[in-house]
């Protein structure tokens, strides 16, 4: 049996040491796995602007956009009166807003849509029409369907600000209504 002045030199120190040195190994593998899990984030789903290419795939698709749009005499009402840098500076707002929407870096700067749009009289089916302009583009520059569909879905949520509603038809004197 050991007397007390051994245990107090440590007598019965490999146990104790066993203990801490057991302590010290288990918060090293914790601390070690810590850093592990920090160094290697939960994986998060990448934004539709990363998925259908980042900026220079949405320029792309918005300059084949635009010259649908001006080779399509249903559309040239919106171009007329415009200076080309007034073109340019449009085009450059429709990407920005594109980019910024779908996830990307870019700041919209313009004005709201129904702001930017009042007076146009555009109508369900120019906007039909020209939603099937975009989805060539996307199909042009090789965007999946699915990103296409979430694309369109983002562009959607615009329409009720662009489109303008049918006005009501005028009433002609002597008919009723």
């Amino acid at each position: 049996m050991q007397s007390a002045a051994e245990v107090g030199r440590g007598g019965s120190v490999p146990l104790i040491r066993r203990f801490v040195v057991g302590a010290a190994v288990l918060v090293g593998v914790l601390r070690i796995s810590g850093l592990v899990l920090a160094q290697e984030p939960a994986a998060t789903p990448k934004s539709l602007y990363h998925r259908i290419g980042g900026y220079d795939v949405i320029a792309g698709v918005v300059d084949d956009f635009l010259k649908q749009l001006q080779a399509d005499p249903a559309f040239q009402r919106f171009g007329q009166g415009r200076g080309q840098n007034s073109l340019m500076r449009g085009r450059q707002l429709v990407i920005e807003l594109i980019c910024q929407q779908s996830g990307g870096p870019c700041v919209y700067i313009g004005r709201e849509m129904k702001t930017a749009h009042q007076g146009l009289a555009i109508t369900q089916v120019e906007w039909e029409a020209a939603g099937k302009k975009m989805g060539a583009a996307l199909q042009k520059f090789n965007v999946s369907e699915p990103d296409q569909k979430e694309f369109a879905a983002m562009i959607e949520k615009l329409r009720p600000d662009i489109v303008e509603p049918p006005k009501p038809a005028e009433s002609k004197p002597g008919t009723k209504n």
